[in-house]
């Protein structure tokens, strides 16, 4: 049996730091403790909110990023970096403006100078680094009561890595000076983004296979593999070993494409629900195009090598899929796929089915988790 896929990866420190391995099967170490002091972000004045919660995460194509025409103005040399940005801002879901701005200040980046194979590997592991330890943090100060929840989760996310509380100052001015200044307004919209208490309509999702099929979905679990919310879950028509025959990926959700790399799509639709696509292959959608439910997207990746095409970890062919609101990863606990409603369980890969299951409303009976299920035609 197949367990869940992560996004894991070898862990680069500093330049010049060494590499060790982590497991195959989590993420970066989830964040519990709030390691900022109140004190000290009080004695160098750090804002409230640095930047708010609506341009922390990312959302395509609410506030779209044309990442390849900022790098022809301000840095072409790191041109090469489009595809991971864009990639690992959609699994994180950090806005692409954010990770570029805290890599500046961080790394003092970008150099004039063209970078060599070495420091092109070595800045992609940096982005993948820096947007997973955001994104970590931001949930982790989300969904918890902390002695610092005056200050926004955006806020308190970035100011974990910076080197100096101080640096909060350089780091603003980076962000206007590239990105224009942070509208007042934004900063009062917090709210509209928290995690809707008002699921989705029945109907609105279905499966993201074709109609038509049975595939076999494993257990709910947060994007990362750890840690909350249980936004996610994989499938795979059989679970099979690299380079066995896959199988199409359909839309669960009319909307807007967004193509953030190779491997990854994202489809958004107008009442702010969106649903992720990972270790894709064969995107058969273009960004901006408007599909309908159902509509092929492609195919999950046989390859290991494109089923990871910005980096990551597999251990087989399948689809990762997740569920957004805002721009946020939302739990779907309680949110209806065709006729499956979802009970997540108590944690990541819960596997106890009095826990985690799912309730087919046509017979209204519990189904296990890694049981074959159908996409039915008609619902």
């Amino acid at each position: 049996m197949f367990q869940k896929t992560t996004i894991s990866l070898a862990l680069s420190v500093l330049i010049g730091g060494s590499i060790s391995a982590v497991s195959a099967h989590s993420f970066y170490t989830h964040v519990d403790t709030p390691a900022v002091k109140a004190s000290q972000l009080a004695e160098q004045q750090v804002p409230r909110q640095l930047v708010s919660e609506s341009q922390f995460v990312f959302r395509p194509v609410k506030r779209p990023f044309d990442i390849q025409s900022f790098f022809e103005q301000h840095a072409p040399q790191w041109a090469f970096l489009s595809e991971s940005l864009t990639h690992w801002a959609g699994i994180t879901s950090v806005d692409p403006r954010i990770i570029i701005t805290t890599l500046a200040v961080t790394e003092n980046w970008p150099d004039t100078e063209a970078p060599g194979l070495a420091k092109k590997a070595l800045f992609k592991e940096k982005v993948s680094h820096l947007t997973n330890h955001l994104s970590q943090y931001f949930y982790s100060y989300r969904s918890g009561d902390y002695e610092l929840s005056s200050y926004s989760p955006s806020t308190l996310a970035l100011m974990n890595e910076l080197a100096s509380y101080s640096d909060w100052k350089k780091w603003q001015k980076q962000y206007q000076d590239w990105f224009g200044t942070v509208d007042p307004s934004s900063l009062l919209s917090t709210q509209s983004l928290r995690a809707s208490s008002k699921l989705p309509e029945s109907g609105f999702l279905q499966m993201p296979w074709r109609r038509g099929y049975n595939w076999v979905p494993n257990g709910p679990h947060s994007y990362t593999g750890s840690g909350y919310p249980l936004s996610s879950f994989d499938v795979s028509y059989d679970w099979p070993q690299w380079g066995a025959t896959t199988y199409d990926v359909a839309a669960a959700n009319a909307g807007t494409v967004s193509v953030l790399s190779s491997c990854e799509v994202r489809v958004t639709n107008e009442n702010g629900w969106a649903t992720n696509y990972y270790h894709m292959d064969g995107i058969q959608v273009t960004n901006g195009q408007y599909v309908k439910q159902n509509t092929v997207l492609g195919y999950y990746a046989g390859n290991k090598s494109q089923a990871l095409c910005s980096g990551g970890s597999s251990t087989g062919p399948h689809l990762h899929f997740s569920v957004l609101y805002n721009g946020v990863y939302n739990s779907i606990d309680g949110i209806s796929f065709g006729p499956y409603q979802v009970h997540v369980g108590r944690y990541s890969y819960d596997d106890n089915c009095s826990y985690a299951y799912m309730t087919d409303t046509r017979s209204n009976k519990k189904v296990c988790f890694w049981n074959r299920i159908d996409n039915p035609v008609n619902y």
